[in-house]
């Protein structure tokens, strides 16, 4: 072989090599696979019932099938750090709500997560409020009267929740009204229903959503609620300033993350089909009719402030309460 073949073969050879290379390097198209959205509540909950519903449309702009997976219980540590140990590559999503950022950071000494540093913004999905709930059974059918009922029998006083804006929201409710009764954690809002409707505990301050259906059977009676105004489809419910407790609203939020450290692509791809999704009008009708709630339309950056601004306001609301860290 002369020396003009030998430079001609190497010179192919390099060619070959960097079309390769460069082939090897061009990034696949996302999404090109199922997305998995993870939620860290139960089947049922606020938060399943807000993620099922986008899951369904967001898979229409995705063009990829999305998958709803519960990774209930330990107040929302289970689902935040699975999701935050996940691969960052958009195929695990956050669906996830006040309580695991806004509230634990303040609840907790240490948490296995920390939504700044273990997670980017996506956007929001919805606000909405809760209900201060008491089983049919029990003799009382005002805040007044349940005020009075658990000042006059404190060995059987208690109340439950499923999620930590319950759990303040109780705890407020308690120093507001000079009460006291024993507290009951639960692994998710649904279980915490059951035993309220069985008569386990007493009361309990819990979401819209999860509220609707067993006041519609009649099983639990709603005594007021947290908004400022009265919701639609409970006209009849006063609101806790209504109902003589001042200074009581409380706000719950459901929103998607995904790990950090995901690509900004990534994160503009599923923003826009977010975003889309929560501004359809039949998106909102079935939030308005599950929840009571009204959307909460934020880009990845307002989102993340928005969180921000509202663990300074739960943070308050905590050492309000009395509530010391565990």
């Amino acid at each position: 072989m002369n020396v003009f073949s030998t430079l001609l073969t190497t010179l192919t050879l390099c060619a070959f090599s960097l079309s390769t290379a460069s082939h090897a390097q061009t990034p696949e198209p996302y999404p090109n696979r199922p997305l998995k959205m993870v939620v860290p509540f139960g089947p049922g909950s606020g938060t399943d019932t807000v993620a099922r519903v986008v899951a369904q449309h967001m898979q229409g702009y995705l063009g990829q099938p999305v998958t709803v997976e519960n990774r209930a219980g330990a107040n929302g540590f289970i689902g935040a750090e699975a999701v935050a140990r996940s691969t960052p590559d958009g195929y695990t999503v956050f669906v996830t709500s006040a309580s695991i950022h806004s509230l634990n950071p303040s609840l907790f000494k240490s948490l296995p997560y920390e939504t700044e540093r273990d997670f980017a913004s996506v956007g929001g999905v919805m606000e909405a409020y809760y209900t201060l709930l008491v089983g049919e059974t029990l003799p009382v059918n005002s805040v007044q009267e349940l005020s009075a009922w658990l000042k006059a029998n404190p060995d059987k006083a208690s109340f439950g929740w499923g999620a930590t804006v319950g759990q303040i929201a109780g705890a407020t409710f308690l120093k507001q009204t000079n009460t006291s009764a024993t507290g009951v954690p639960y692994k998710s809002s649904p279980q915490a229903v059951t035993d309220l409707i069985g008569g386990q505990i007493k009361f309990m301050f819990n979401d819209v959503t999860t509220s609707k259906a067993h006041l519609g059977q009649q099983r639990l009676k709603a005594l007021a609620v947290t908004s400022p105004e009265r919701i639609v489809g409970l006209e009849n419910v006063p609101t806790m300033a209504q109902a003589g407790v001042a200074d009581f609203e409380m706000t719950t939020w459901v929103g998607m993350l995904v790990p950090k450290n995901t690509p900004q692509t990534v994160i503009q791809t599923l923003s826009a089909a977010l975003l889309k999704t929560v501004a359809l009008p039949e998106v909102a009708a079935r939030m308005h009719a599950c929840c009571s709630a009204r959307m909460l339309i934020k880009t990845p950056e307002a989102f993340a402030q928005y969180m921000k601004d509202d663990r300074a306001r739960w943070a308050k609301k905590i050492s309000d309460a009395g509530v010391q860290p565990e």
